[in-house]
């Protein structure tokens, strides 16, 4: 398992309820062991194994959620 955190920048978040559904949709995802995600920022971070889901996985599931996201470089 190659556990990693990664932060999304995420865009057309404008409240609580915005966050909420993002968190929960990409904690149903397999690999996913957590998803904050927060409206002010319009950042979303993302722990989960990089052996069983990519950041692409992860940005098409915010964007089916339908936002806009993409991956942070640090």
């Amino acid at each position: 398992m190659a556990r990693v955190t990664r932060r999304f920048a995420t865009t057309g978040m404008h409240c609580p309820s915005c966050s909420m559904l993002i968190r929960m949709d990409l904690s149903d995802l397999p690999g996913v062991s957590s998803a904050t995600a927060d409206h002010r920022s319009s950042m979303t971070e993302v722990v989960y194994d990089d052996e069983v889901i990519g950041s692409a996985e992860i940005i098409a599931a915010i964007t089916r959620a339908g936002y806009g996201a993409e991956l942070v470089e640090d």
